[in-house]
């Protein structure tokens, strides 16, 4: 084996090397510990850091290629071992530990996994190719590997061809599972030097639900003998079209038998493979499937340990049933981020050249810009996450693409929907302001660049039945505002978007912390101080049992959304918006914090990411009795806008 890091080969450094991954979920993984002594000048200390690439070679020399191309995720010192531990993983952690919200329609399963890996920035090679078209498909905040795999599922259960999702390299794959490592038997006497036996019904399913799409049941399909001996195991299917019974069937899950055996070590055998077994010590004989492969470089001698499956069985992953709502429809007056959105389109009407506010706000100037207006219209307003799910990008085409390939597309107008013109909708971009009617020309638009040329004019335009080039219009899912509290003013400014997939605690009525106690103890020259000394004279005012300025409530935040003194506008789950003022900041420090928050068990475990000032008693015996956000408790955050500094500081 070779081990590099970035383009060194440290292979005579390493004392130990495990190479291994499962056949779900399947991140592969290298754990290498090199010799560490500070104080032994004799001893070469590495400087390996978190995001270093790590290269592996497991069957070198004999067989150069590159298996493995991750990075430095975890390192630990064992200072009684006299070592440092360091943990790579391949680029499968990025769709693993990345979530979205998706919608397709008409795509096939290579397709929508080419589309989630771009948006997530991974490479793809090759993808199994199934020609099956799926006619919809929702996902509402899951991992892109879960995405990936429940497209494939849907494949899996017309063709009976089971799938995996791997990495070769730094590129994604998707293959068919199971395939039988060539010319390669694990015989008792010549390889395997321990292994075992077990059988369970862990995940036995003996009874199957059919639904159809409008999520009636249609049918069922069972096997009474295991639900007769164990009881019932019940599992349920959605189909969109047919009677789902070859479907269902599929989803049948009897008795789990594994075995695990260690073999004098072969590179080949990977979890997602097929192996040729003969061992008489456990009676395995025959074809089995590797579920977890680990390989181990210890002492100069290598070993390979893996977990055995006697079916062939796929990660089966299921899509998401989409609600029903209200929420996000164009036109409904009900949305104040449609209306954030509007009036800094609104507000930029005018702007002309090459270099403006809105490619200043971008950061790219002297170009076409009718895209790059509609971008920072949706970030400077505080919205960015509504434009392409937080992307970036000055092509109409990527926009058109991107909304395309989620099924929020189409020909009718709507209010705050983007309007794409020409071949593709790759020529022009614009913003829908009103409508009149259904008709593809019945709408009203702000556009940025109207001139065509990199000097062109930020305008309203009314095109009427004059315009023939009208490509289409990409929806946009704006939440509704069904609460409106504290002070109601529009904040703009630097949009702070919510990373996918970070985990919130929503918002929980133990994270406060009580203001009267702590409002004269700031040192002077503070900022809290400041704050703290305006709150006073404005006659120490509060809302829900939270302490106000000018209706702002005044929290504490941590760095990611700005600094003491600071106007944030947090809107929540259900488009509820809360102004506040930051009076103090939330030390990242903390045996329990980072730059989002405070971690917090309750309502749910996550990032609790706004800490209120109560006006609880004046001190901390009274627990903040007076603070009233049970109307909010367990409500995530779902976008952020700094406004910066409160003018009366």
């Amino acid at each position: 084996m070779k081990l590099n890091w970035k383009d060194t080969n440290i292979t005579g450094y390493v004392t130990s090397v495990s190479w291994s991954g499962s056949a779900k979920q399947a991140a592969r993984s290298v754990v290498f510990n090199v010799a560490y002594s500070p104080n032994d000048k004799n001893v070469k200390n590495l400087g390996i850091k978190l995001g270093d690439k790590i290269t592996f070679y497991p069957g070198y020399p004999d067989d150069k290629k590159t298996k493995f191309i991750g990075m430095v995720t975890c390192r630990e010192r064992r200072s009684e071992a006299g070592e440092l531990s360091y943990t790579a993983q391949d680029g499968m952690i990025h769709l693993l530990r990345s979530s979205g919200t998706y919608k397709f329609a008409n795509k096939t399963p290579e397709k929508i996994t080419s589309l989630v890996c771009k948006d997530v920035k991974v490479k793809t090679g090759n993808l199994a190719k199934t020609k099956i078209n799926i006619p919809k498909i929702f996902f509402q905040e899951r991992s892109y590997y879960e995405i990936i795999m429940a497209a494939y599922t849907k494949a899996y259960r017309k063709n009976k061809k089971p799938y995996i999702a791997q990495m070769n390299r730094d590129k994604l794959e998707v293959i068919q599972k199971g395939k039988v490592i060539p010319n390669f038997h694990i015989c008792q006497g010549e390889r395997i030097v321990e292994s075992s036996y077990s059988e369970n019904i862990d995940s036995m399913v003996n009874r199957v639900y059919i639904y159809n799409s409008d999520n009636r049941k249609i049918g069922s399909i069972s096997n009474s003998k295991w639900a007769d001996k164990f009881g019932i195991f019940q599992n349920s299917i959605s189909v969109d079209s047919g009677n789902g019974k070859a479907e269902a069937k599929t989803e049948l899950h009897g008795i789990d038998k594994t075995s695990s055996l260690t073999m004098i070590g072969d590179c080949r055998c990977i979890s997602g493979l097929g192996v040729i077994i003969e061992d008489s010590r456990t009676g395995l004989k025959g074809k089995f499937w590797i579920e977890n492969d680990s390989h181990e470089w210890s002492g100069g001698l290598y070993t390979t340990k893996l977990e055995l499956a006697f079916k062939n069985i796929m990660d089966v992953q299921e899509e998401d049933e989409e609600q029903k709502t209200s929420e996000g429809s164009f036109g409904s007056g009900t949305s104040s981020a449609l209306e954030d959105v509007l009036n800094q389109a609104r507000a930029w009407i005018g702007i002309s050249g090459s270099t403006n506010e809105a490619t200043q706000y971008y950061g790219y100037n002297g170009v076409a810009w009718c895209c790059i207006f509609q971008w920072s219209v949706f970030n400077k307003s505080g919205h960015g996450n509504l434009f392409m799910g937080g992307g970036k990008t000055a092509s109409c085409s990527e926009v058109t693409e991107w909304y395309q390939a989620r099924g929020k597309f189409g020909t009718v107008p709507k209010v705050g929907a983007l309007v794409v013109y020409g071949p593709g909708g790759g020529s022009h971009i614009g913003l829908v302001e009103s409508v009149s009617g259904s008709g593809i020309n019945d709408y009203v638009s702000i556009e940025g660049n109207t001139s065509g040329a990199a000097g062109g004019l930020a305008a309203k335009k009314q095109y009427g039945n004059r315009r023939s080039d009208v490509y289409g219009f990409c929806y946009i899912d704006y939440p509704a505002t069904t609460i409106s509290t504290g002070n109601d003013s529009v904040i703009s400014g630097t949009s702070k978007p919510i990373p996918a997939g970070l985990q919130q605690s929503g918002i929980c009525p133990w994270d406060y912390t009580i203001y009267p106690y702590w409002y004269s103890r700031w040192n002077g020259d503070s900022m809290q101080r400041r704050v703290a000394d305006i709150w006073n004279a404005k006659g120490r005012a509060s809302d829900h049992g939270i302490a106000t300025i000018d209706g702002y409530y005044l929290v504490a935040v941590g760095s990611y959304f700005g600094s003491c003194g600071d106007l944030i506008s947090f809107t929540l789950e259900g488009g509820i918006k809360l102004n506040c003022l930051v009076a103090d900041e939330k030390n990242a420090g903390d045996s329990s914090g980072s730059v989002y928050g405070h971690w917090q068990d309750y309502p749910a475990s996550g990032w609790s990411i706004i800490e209120w000032e109560s006006m609880g008693g004046s001190d901390y015996s009274n627990s903040g009795a007076l603070l009233n956000v049970s109307q909010w408790k367990g409500k995530k955050v779902t976008a952020a806008v700094n406004g910066g500094r409160y003018k009366g500081l």
